[in-house]
Formats: C-alpha cells, sequence, structure tokens
C-alpha cells in the first residue's frame, strides 16, 4: 500500500518528463510496455532516513501530471499515487529499485476512492524503453 512505502506521506517538488541515455544522448524516455511517455515525479519522503529524502516516482500517461495543490499555509503538495508497483534492478552491483504509478492524486481524491492501492513487485512492466 502507499501508506507502507510512503508512512508520512509524499510531498511533490516537480514533474518533469523522464529521460533515457542512448549512445550518450538524451531523449524522451517511453514506456515499453504501454508506449506512454514516462513522466517522473520528484518528491521528499519525510520517513526517509538518513540525509537522502528525496524520492522518484515514475507514471507512464500520454498527458503529463498536475500535482495537486499546495497545502494551505506551507510550501508543500501532498500526493498519493494509485497502483503502486516496485520493480527492482541491479546497478553496479546493488540492489535499486524503481517506484511506478498509475496516478497521482491528492490525498482527499485518494480517500474518496476508497484509499490507497497496495504495492506489487513487477518484474515486466513499467519498463522503459532504452
Amino acid at each position: 500500500m502507499f501508506d507502507e512505502l510512503f508512512p508520512q506521506g509524499f510531498f511533490v517538488i516537480s514533474v518533469e518528463r523522464g529521460k533515457d541515455w542512448v549512445d550518450g544522448k538524451s531523449r524522451d524516455a517511453v514506456d515499453k510496455v504501454s508506449g506512454r511517455p514516462v513522466w517522473v515525479v520528484q518528491g521528499t519522503d519525510p520517513s526517509a532516513k538518513g540525509r537522502n529524502t528525496g524520492q522518484v516516482v515514475k507514471i507512464a500517461a500520454e498527458v503529463q501530471p498536475v500535482p495537486p495543490e499546495v497545502l494551505a499555509g506551507t510550501p508543500f503538495r501532498p500526493a498519493v499515487f494509485t497502483g503502486l508497483k516496485v520493480t527492482p534492478y541491479v546497478k553496479d552491483g546493488w540492489v535499486a529499485y524503481t517506484v511506478w504509478a498509475d496516478e497521482m492524486v491528492a490525498p482527499q481524491q485518494a480517500g474518496r476512492r476508497g484509499g490507497s492501492s497496495s504495492v506489487k513487485a513487477e518484474g515486466g512492466t513499467g519498463q522503459v524503453a532504452a
């Protein structure tokens, strides 16, 4: 569930088009399964330990996801992700992972939809074309 992955929530910093590096050149990332553009939601995870509280969630969508409104009286944009999937991979001998979501919504919208979705380990979906 979202709450298991981000127990203190997720706060959006930016949403940008994902990039791939091919032959030393940058190009727009495209999801291998759906063919849709990949968007990178950069945010902060207050529950993260240590100095690195940054987190990235990727969304494959035709249209750039729009972050929820700023929380009144703060600079923070809390978001909830539905359809979470975690794709592990090995990089430089370390196991890392990519977090994918179907969509990003305001916490109030997630509550109206019956809560956030579960986290699923995925091996074949949510892969970026290389």
